[in-house]
């Protein structure tokens, strides 16, 4: 059994120390990164900053938007084979000594809580920076990964903070076709419950929102969690170059469901008579 103190070590050391060269798919690099807060804008301009613990995701969704901000073709083609961990995020952060208050988005580009966290422990030890109630922010957690549990403890030192979680359809069938890494909608559901019930706010977010078989079913499924929000959204798309996209895998996938903006809308609208909340404000607002 490992000590609470011996526990705690493991946190302290430097990330570099901790990385893998490989977690499943994908061949993880530390890296020394300039910044780890960015400021803010475009549709987080209600935030002050973003913060991305790694570049680069392990879940390697078919629709990741994140990939369309790599601006080198190899890495956008290989998206999701590819992680890189920001070994000095601890200190970079640290340097912020005026962060009380400040809006802070996480992870925009990222995952926090994807595979590779669980070896590293690089977004709890930011958390942890942050948890100080001398420069404490107000603190989002965007994810898809159950992982975020472990860090109840520390969230819940927080006076304003909220979990986001990403749930995107309500079968698991569907599910593997559109984002074969991410864990399961059951257990992505348990996790938001766990962090409601521990007292923090939560938002599911069905963003992008997939196909889905059976709307009520998966609004009674989403009600149960009794979330503070419940928001979705239809594929990102646009011309622009380096803005939020959807990549073609994903496009192609929906064309055998028959899924398009149409259908978006009106599971949508089936869910609302289940959810009413659902698309109310405040889900992807500040904490």
């Amino acid at each position: 059994m490992v000590s609470q103190a011996h526990q705690q070590s493991l946190f302290d050391l430097e990330p570099a120390n901790l990385v893998p060269a490989q977690i499943g798919r994908a061949g993880v690099s530390a890296i020394f990164a300039r910044q780890i807060l960015t400021k803010a804008g475009g549709s987080l301009r209600w935030f002050d900053y973003s913060l991305n613990p790694y570049i680069g995701c392990g879940f390697g969704c078919s629709y990741c938007f994140a990939s369309f901000f790599q601006p080198d073709e190899e890495r956008f083609n290989s998206w999701g084979k590819w992680i890189e961990v920001k070994d000095n995020a601890v200190e970079l952060l640290k340097r912020h000594r005026h962060l009380k208050d400040a809006k802070i988005f996480m992870s925009s580009a990222t995952d926090p809580y994807q595979p590779l966290e669980a070896k590293v422990g690089l977004t709890r030890r930011l958390v942890e920076v942050m948890s100080d109630p001398l420069r404490q922010p107000r603190l989002v957690v965007q994810t898809r990964g159950p992982l975020v549990t472990r860090d109840i403890d520390l969230l819940k030192r927080f006076r304003n903070v909220r979990v986001n979680m990403s749930i995107t359809t309500g079968t698991d069938a569907i599910r593997r076709r559109f984002e074969p890494s991410c864990a399961s909608i059951e257990r992505r559901l348990e996790a938001i419950k766990e962090v409601k019930m521990a007292g923090l706010k939560t938002s599911v977010c069905i963003c992008p929102m997939l196909p889905v078989e059976d709307p009520e079913a998966f609004a009674l499924r989403l009600k149960a969690v009794n979330a503070d929000h419940y928001v979705a959204a239809f594929f990102h798309s646009t011309d622009r170059a380096f803005a939020a996209n959807t990549r073609e895998n994903a496009w192609l996938l929906s064309k055998e469901y028959g899924w398009d903006k149409d259908a978006f809308k009106a599971t949508v609208a089936r869910m609302q008579k289940v959810l009413p909340q659902l698309n109310n404000t405040g889900g992807f607002g500040p904490a």
